[in-house]
């Protein structure tokens, strides 16, 4: 069984909205990447890493703004709205993607109200227990999670992200019923599953 890479990547919102901003250089000041999880998670620790590297090539401060929620929609919401020519960035994922079809009433196209720049990182998922939990291996958790009706829970940054897609997916192919429990971030789930001290909780 393989799971797909996380694959995150830097896009500017368009000036779509009232035409184009006035003609300037870019960057003609300050440059803002909208990370729309907590800090401390792999979309935050890369959007920091760029922003130093970014803030020497452009001879312009770079920050880090976090806008965690609603698996990543918030912080796209207000990347869409800004129309500073190309000064607001976002650190976005695959679960932009996925957002649509999990939010219905969106305020924003991912498609229409934003330009990819580069891809950033190719990032693999990996499936962690609590270390309280009595499992060495896959095989040994799905034994577990057929022989219990009420299976396992498990933790990811959101719905509509790429964990709480592969949570989806490992459900599906292996028949471990999985209840999905969705935080604002990576690590707000690894800390609550670190300090579990039950056997059921997985984080993807």
């Amino acid at each position: 069984m393989s799971f797909p890479s996380h694959r995150l990547a830097a896009a500017a919102t368009l000036c779509l909205l009232a035409g184009a901003a006035p003609a300037q250089t870019w960057p003609a000041k300050t440059v803002t990447i909208v990370v729309p999880f907590p800090a401390g998670g792999t979309t935050d620790v890369l959007a920091r890493a760029i922003s130093t590297k970014l803030s020497a090539a452009i001879g312009q401060p770079v920050i880090v703004d976090n806008k965690p929620g609603a698996g990543a929609t918030l912080g796209a919401a207000q990347v869409a709205k800004v129309n500073d020519g190309g000064h607001t960035l976002l650190m976005g994922a695959v679960h932009h993607t996925v957002a649509p079809s999990v939010y219905k009433n969106l305020s924003y196209s991912f498609e229409k109200d934003f330009q990819p720049i580069t891809t950033v990182a190719m990032v693999p998922n990996v499936l962690v227990v609590s270390a309280n939990a009595p499992f060495a291996t896959v095989k040994d958790l799905l034994a577990a999670g057929k022989a219990r009706p009420e299976g396992f829970s498990y933790g990811s940054n959101g719905n509509g992200t790429a964990q709480h897609m592969i949570g989806t997916q490992f459900q599906i192919e292996t028949g471990v019923k999985l209840l999905h429990v969705p935080y604002k971030g990576t690590w707000q789930a690894i800390r609550e599953i670190s300090r579990s001290s039950s056997e059921n909780a997985l984080f993807l």
